[in-house]
């Protein structure tokens, strides 16, 4: 016979990631339906709706227009009371981003509330490539450089997304040609994927 601990908390365990499931779902039916220009976001795969993969394309007229980053979102089994862990995939020189990926974002610490959805989030997050915080520096040399020597800045920030493009045509000789926006692709096709993983992992 259980504990009446345990089996008092496995039921609350259970509600709580039930609760965040359903609205992962919505957080992807609202992106599917009501789609944002330069964002494509969706679960990795069908089985886990709590990891999620994100592409952002660089907004236009900003040194950031020819790179496309990817990001990898983990929720936490309370979302949305607590923000997801997002981390940028693709390598990136920015104020705001430290060199492991993690973000800098007031939106995903002390400044989280459970009225944002991933639609929202990742509008501020591709915002922040072109308004960076350089007063709450996750990457000094860049927040430096982009105060003191913006010219600099710039050289370093195109030189991220010219190694990008360049590993980007070389993956495409390597594929017979295939194109490298299948990456965009594959999110978008798991992002059509209706049915609701049974249960959290």
């Amino acid at each position: 016979m259980s504990s009446p601990t345990s089996s008092s908390n496995v039921p609350m365990a259970t509600t709580t990631a039930i609760t965040a499931q359903r609205r992962l779902m919505r957080d992807l039916r609202d992106l599917t339906q009501n789609p944002v220009e330069g964002i494509n976001a969706a679960p990795v795969n069908s089985d886990n709706i709590f990891h999620w993969n994100a592409i952002l394309d660089g907004p236009e007229d900003s040194l950031f227009e020819d790179g496309s980053f990817v990001l990898s979102l983990k929720f936490p089994q309370d979302y949305p009371n607590h923000p997801p862990e997002v981390k940028f995939v693709t390598k990136i020189f920015h104020p705001n981003i430290y060199m492991d990926g993690s973000i800098c974002l007031d939106i995903l610490q002390h400044r989280w509330s459970a009225s944002l959805d991933v639609s929202t989030l990742l509008i501020s997050i591709r915002s922040l490539l072109t308004d960076p915080n350089p007063a709450s520096p996750a990457n000094s040399e860049a927040a430096m450089l982009y105060q003191n020597h913006r010219r600099e800045y710039e050289r370093r920030v195109r030189e991220c997304i010219d190694q990008q493009l360049l590993e980007g045509d070389e993956n495409d000789e390597d594929h017979n040609g295939k194109l490298a926006t299948d990456k965009k692709n594959n999110v978008e096709t798991t992002s059509s994927t209706s049915s609701p993983p049974g249960s959290s992992d």
